[in-house]
């Protein structure tokens, strides 16, 4: 009776978090709650926390927070230290309580990676909805910077569309039991949707991540005989889909063309202030300047802010007072605590490639290659939404494992 009610209250968990991501912070936090809650129940029938403290790839995940933590020893901005491990608590608890969680039926988590699926594609139909309404608009503004409105920051956002066409895509392929009418060709009808629209949305992190996932799954499709010649298609069917976009795609130039313009004006030090992409580099110089200033302990990751500022107030004095951190989640680590934190964050974040040997299975391996994409060009777990999409994307896939064992 009490695993049921754990199961329950686990998918409640999920339901509200997936949820939130989208559409509620408040929701987010009940979500995670729900989620340590499963856990605690679980600590009275089963060693649940000893075995937590002997199983290296939790613990790894959970050691993220302590990265940064242990900066703070060193940081003199208490209260923006204080800040950036609020956003970072669920690293501290949220491996616990997905270990201690029971073991889902495959059924059940299929029904969870449905729903997630569901939800995603519901808000990018919204999304393209908003564009056609007044589509000449949409793609005007592609050429100032702008954006098509989407339910949450346009970068977080994208990397959620490309995990759930990763969902539908491993769904199709794992062939599990089939939980209603015609299940595969829906997906891969919402799969196709959902990578139109991010050609159509034209975020480079989202566009990265899709790609990146992509190419994963071709190779892993590509190792099976029976799907050699089909994951051929796919490649070229992928090249060409790049290519159009590029060529024709109206977002997609008129993107192309304002990073360009960008550029022009950062090399030249010229009104960068409000261009999304000078802000970019503008942040990662400085970081790798801090880096080289700082190469064993950082500069502390309470003072990353104001450190940051000072380089930009002397280099590039019109991105100061934008509260930019350096956009690149490797060089924020090691601009915050050195660049042997810097290889402890690495060793952390690569673990679940191999718990219940996760490198062989599709899910885990492209979720991880994706998650190393968006840190080469976002700050991806320096926001609550990020931290909340991050940990929760590479504690399900893991949780997934079990299942398949």
């Amino acid at each position: 009776m009490s695993k049921i009610r754990s199961e329950h209250i686990f998918c409640l968990a999920f339901a509200l978090l997936s949820f939130g991501l989208l559409y509620s912070r408040f929701l987010i936090s009940i979500g995670m709650l729900f989620f340590l809650l499963v856990g605690l129940m679980n600590l009275k029938n089963t060693e649940s926390f000893k075995g937590f403290f002997k199983n290296k790839y939790y613990l790894a995940v959970t050691g993220v927070f302590f990265i940064f933590l242990i900066s703070g020893l060193w940081s003199e901005n208490t209260e923006y230290f204080l800040n950036r491990m609020r956003i970072k608590l669920p690293f501290f608890f949220l491996p616990f309580a997905f270990y201690a969680s029971p073991k889902l039926e495959r059924k059940t988590l299929d029904s969870l990676i449905l729903g997630f699926i569901a939800l995603i594609s519901f808000s990018v139909f919204v999304s393209f909805c908003q564009f056609m309404m007044d589509f000449e608009h949409y793609i005007a503004i592609y050429g100032k910077g702008q954006i098509l409105p989407t339910p949450i920051h346009h970068v977080r956002y994208s990397i959620l569309v490309s995990i759930s066409i990763l969902m539908c895509i491993y769904l199709v392929f794992k062939k599990s039991e089939v939980l209603f009418r015609h299940q595969n060709k829906v997906l891969i009808f919402l799969a196709v949707m959902m990578i139109l629209y991010q050609h159509l949305l034209a975020v480079r992190s989202g566009l990265m991540t899709l790609y990146v996932m992509l190419g994963v799954v071709l190779v892993f499709i590509g190792r099976l005989k029976a799907y050699r010649k089909l994951s051929l298609y796919m490649l070229l069917g992928f090249v060409l889909l790049g290519t159009l976009s590029v060529l024709y795609v109206p977002t997609v130039k008129n993107k192309i063309g304002y990073m360009k313009y960008s550029l022009e004006l950062f090399a030249k030090n010229e009104n960068i202030r409000e261009l999304s992409d000078s802000r970019r580099l503008g942040s990662i110089y400085a970081g790798v300047q801090l880096i080289k200033e700082n190469p064993i302990l950082g500069v502390g990751i309470g003072d990353l802010m104001d450190e940051t500022n000072k380089y930009l107030e002397e280099h590039y004095p019109e991105l100061t007072d934008l509260e930019l951190l350096p956009h690149n989640q490797y060089i924020l680590t090691a601009t915050s605590a050195g660049l042997i934190a810097l290889l402890l964050f690495i060793y952390c974040t690569a673990a679940p490639f191999f718990y219940n040997e996760g490198y062989k299975d599709l899910f885990v391996c492209a979720t991880q290659w994706m998650l190393i994409a968006s840190f080469m060009v976002e700050h991806t777990i320096e926001s609550q939404i990020g931290v909340a999409a991050y940990i929760f994307i590479v504690l399900f896939s893991m949780k997934n494992t079990e299942t398949e064992l």
